[in-house]
């Protein structure tokens, strides 16, 4: 299994994942921006690699990847990314606005 190439795929649509999960994390708070950035913000990773590298695909393909696996391999990549993330704000919200509860 080629990592590099997964990586080089996970940097291509990570500003856009990210862009959307900033926006998230300053709506809804630190909790549901983290899991709208692994889920919905990864949808809108794909999307605008979709939109704006879509021939960047045929690359992949001519080494054997097709999109799913790109996919897959992408979203587990974007879990592992997201955790240190979420720890990071999670801690720095913490720091400024004290406790928290989810109720």
């Amino acid at each position: 299994m080629n990592v590099r190439l997964y990586w080089q795929f996970y940097k291509a649509i990570f500003p856009f994942a990210m862009a959307f999960g900033m926006v998230a994390l300053a709506i809804w708070g630190v909790f549901l921006g983290y899991l709208l950035f692994c889920t919905l913000g990864f949808g809108f990773g794909i999307l605008g690699f979709q939109t704006f590298r879509k021939n960047e695909y045929y690359s992949y393909y001519n080494l054997g990847h097709t999109k799913w696996n790109l996919f897959k391999i992408a979203f587990a990549i974007n879990f592992i990314v997201g955790a240190p993330i979420f720890l990071l704000f999670l801690t720095l919200f913490l720091l400024f606005f004290g406790q928290t509860s989810f109720t």
